[in-house]
């Protein structure tokens, strides 16, 4: 267990090194398709986007491919969020577990900024556009077992997701992505588990003569079991385009009839403490749901540039 812990800590540790290229501060705003962090699912984004190493149905191939493993059969998921002003964000995705040949996923998102006024240099009007971006995701994850691994690499999963991001405002640009996830098993009498992911790794978006990278993230996870009912969550993240950041997150789970649960969540993420004014930063969520469907909503203030309410239904199958 030793030996597994320390692998653990090196593959949390490793996104360190990158410390002192671009992901600081002084990168912000730098690069483009941020869309893509926007955070996907009413129960992730109830617990402020601590999941990648809670993650164990649809939404694990946006936040850990590596956690699609945890899931019995067949998962799908569905969200719709209103965003800032008149945009909004919707995801879909669907994942299956095939057992020893692992776990499989397909997802998209897709992110509409609302109608806008074209004008010329004199603020006549040229008409109006929808500005948009979308990305399709493919992933895969499996479990280290049954491959004459050493046996500290027993019980850990990898995971990747390939994706195809597309960016339309007055010209279109397109490129494609991946995805890179570890999930490792569970310690302490089943009660904690580490994660770490690298997101939106390669690939650019070009219109005209700008070329601009991708907000590549690096996240190290932990997600810890207090009780039967109450899980508690952190995320420590390097982007690409801004400081570290830290997330944290908590879910209880008060049983009901019938095999149903009520679920009541709250979270932290720092990533907007300089950025607006204002309550932000903060999440609240809700629940309620049985052991193949629930349905999930998440509250997260912006400070003055509004709030977003965040749908999702989750089916297992």
């Amino acid at each position: 267990m030793k030996k597994s812990l320390s692998i653990a800590a090196l593959a949390l540790l490793l996104p360190g090194a990158l410390w002192a290229q671009s992901f600081s501060g002084a990168a912000k705003g730098t690069t483009a398709a941020d869309f893509l962090r926007l955070g996907v699912g009413g129960r992730a984004m109830g617990m402020a986007g601590a999941y990648s190493a809670v993650a164990d149905e649809a939404t694990a191939l946006y936040w850990n491919p590596a956690a699609l493993t945890r899931i019995d059969k067949r998962s799908a998921t569905f969200m719709h969020a209103s965003y800032i002003e008149s945009s909004y964000f919707d995801y879909g995705a669907y994942a299956q577990n095939f057992g020893e040949y692992g776990a499989f996923g397909i997802g998209m998102q897709y992110l509409n900024a609302g109608a806008m006024t074209k004008t010329d240099a004199n603020f006549n009007s040229e008409g109006d556009f929808t500005p948009y971006d979308m990305a399709v995701s493919v992933g895969y994850g499996r479990k280290l077992t049954g491959l004459g691994l050493p046996a500290a690499l027993e019980g850990f999963a990898l995971g990747g997701t390939a994706k195809f991001i597309r960016s339309h405002v007055l010209q279109t640009a397109q490129t494609g992505a991946f995805d890179f996830g570890v999930l490792s098993p569970a310690y302490f009498r089943g009660k904690l588990n580490l994660a770490f992911t690298a997101t939106n790794m390669g690939g650019t978006l070009k219109r005209e003569a700008a070329t601009e990278n991708l907000p590549m993230t690096f996240k190290a996870g932990s997600a810890f079991k207090l009780t039967d009912r109450w899980l508690a969550s952190f995320d420590l993240g390097l982007p690409r385009n801004d400081a570290a950041f830290f997330a944290v997150g908590t879910e209880y789970t008060l049983p009901l009839k019938d095999g149903w649960s009520a679920m009541g969540r709250a979270g932290y993420d720092s990533q907007t403490l300089s950025d607006v004014s204002g309550m932000t930063g903060l999440a609240v969520g809700a629940g309620i749901g049985a052991k193949s469907l629930s349905f999930d909503y998440a509250f997260v203030p912006y400070g003055g540039l509004g709030i977003s309410n965040r749908f999702s239904l989750t089916v297992k199958f």
